[in-house]
């Protein structure tokens, strides 16, 4: 299996196809607008997005569902980030079904429907609505923020865009762009624990909405089908859910 040279990512992108998993992640890399690594084996394809989520296209036969086995998902396997693959191929599944140390789950996406009306929440006063700078880049801490899909603050100044909450001068909730393509933003969200159940998470990410359509770009949102509270925020801003997939991880 070859890893490509950033040269070679366009003369792949044809076979970015569109599946339940979505394109927004592969593409990002294929675009060169977020950093990954693209693996090529004949007729198959693996897409490695920095923040570790990974697709394959093509044929994807034993022989080189074994490669990528070997390489990212057996226990022996070395990785400078994680590992987490997508797939809603059943040979995919069955194949590393049948491996005793891999686990799957699930996982859903939803879109945004064109049409559906725009809602926009009001926040207390005392809480402040900004846009991400290299700061807040750098220091906010968290499970899900910019540095979960961007290297650093300078890729995601120029190729993605974020909004935060501050409360007295700290930042306590955040939206921004997990992943870019030319046509989707993938939305990420987190509320810091104290904070939660006031708003805050829905009217940012109704702030990162309203930027994807400024942008004419479709917003997207996905989750791991046991993060019931990202589903029901999702349902509350108009998201649709429209797939969902595996999740293949050692």
């Amino acid at each position: 299996m070859e890893k490509l040279n950033q040269t070679s990512y366009q003369s792949i992108m044809h076979q970015i196809e569109k599946t339940p998993c979505g394109t927004v992640y592969p593409l990002s890399i294929a675009e060169m607008r977020q950093y990954g690594d693209i693996y090529k084996e004949g007729d198959s394809v693996l897409f490695w997005h920095y923040c570790g989520f990974a697709f394959l296209y093509g044929a994807c036969d034993n022989l080189f569902l074994e490669a990528v086995y070997n390489m990212f998902l057996s226990s022996c396997s070395d990785l400078p980030r994680r590992f987490i693959l997508f797939s809603a191929n059943p040979v995919v599944i069955d194949f590393f079904r049948n491996k005793h140390d891999i686990v799957l789950g699930k996982r859903y996406s939803f879109e945004y429907p064109l049409d559906a009306p725009f809602i926009s929440s009001k926040i207390r006063p005392e809480y402040k609505v900004c846009q991400f700078n290299k700061d807040m880049f750098d220091n906010i801490q968290g499970r899900i923020t910019p540095r979960f899909s961007w290297r650093d603050a300078s890729e995601f100044l120029n190729n993605g865009m974020g909004y935060c909450v501050l409360y007295q001068e700290k930042a306590v909730s955040w939206a921004f762009s997990a992943a870019v393509s030319i046509d989707e933003i993938d939305i990420g969200i987190e509320t810091a624990s104290d904070y939660r159940h006031m708003g805050l998470g829905l009217a940012i990410a109704e702030k990162m909405i309203q930027f994807c359509f400024e942008q004419h770009k479709r917003p997207v949102w996905s989750c791991d089908a046991n993060n019931i509270a990202s589903q029901k925020t999702a349902e509350k801003l108009g998201f649709v859910k429209n797939s969902e997939y595996v999740t293949i991880r050692r």
